[in-house]
């Protein structure tokens, strides 16, 4: 509590006026983390109109993008779900509950799924890995080949995600044959507006 008082330049005594455990930091900082995701999801489905296959497709270029923009953040979630089954499972509420449920309506509108939640985890799953198992890759393939793998990232991520979730017809758009600023950094999350957590 230190570090991070001393880290956002306020009293130790302030820090943990608001925060009296780590954990309620922690857990305040996973709520940051999954409002960021839904309000990416909200914003990209406001401009995308009823059509359920139109709202697959900007879930799916939202998700995608946002997990190559925050890879910090989403190693975090990851690390969150492997790491904590015993404070996942005492939780009162569940951070990326609202997204899994509202991405969750989205492909329940498609039809002829019986569990739409699976498609959806499928997704989120497959990006999460790609994430976190990059460090390890660039190892294996080497810098080179990892830099032309990120570089194709995030047309195959859309392309997946797009198959995975359903969507059909024209309300795919023709991809960028480059990637993302994100896509080829390791580095810090870019910096977002901060919206306050959900308690």
């Amino acid at each position: 509590m230190r570090d991070v008082a001393a880290a956002a330049r306020l009293p130790l005594a302030t820090t943990v006026y608001h925060f009296a455990k780590k954990e309620q930091l922690y857990a305040a900082v996973l709520a940051a983390i999954a409002a960021d995701l839904e309000e990416r999801v909200e914003e990209a489905l406001a401009s995308a109109g009823e059509h359920s296959s139109a709202a697959l497709d900007a879930l799916a270029r939202a998700v995608v993008e946002w997990a190559m923009e925050e890879p910090g953040r989403v190693k975090l979630l990851l690390r969150e779900l492997l790491d904590n089954p015993t404070r996942v499972a005492r939780a009162a509420r569940l951070p990326l509950a609202p997204f899994l449920e509202r991405a969750s309506a989205l492909v329940a509108a498609r039809g002829g799924i019986d569990s739409p939640e699976i498609p959806v985890l499928h997704v989120v799953g497959a990006i999460s890995y790609f994430i976190a198992a990059r460090p390890t890759v660039e190892r294996i393939v080497g810098p080179k080949e990892a830099k032309r793998i990120d570089a194709a990232y995030k047309r195959e991520a859309l392309a997946f995600a797009r198959r995975v979730l359903g969507v059909t017809g024209s309300a795919t758009r023709q991809e960028e044959p480059h990637a993302t600023r994100a896509a080829t950094s390791a580095g810090p999350a870019r910096p977002r507006a901060s919206r306050a957590p959900h308690h």
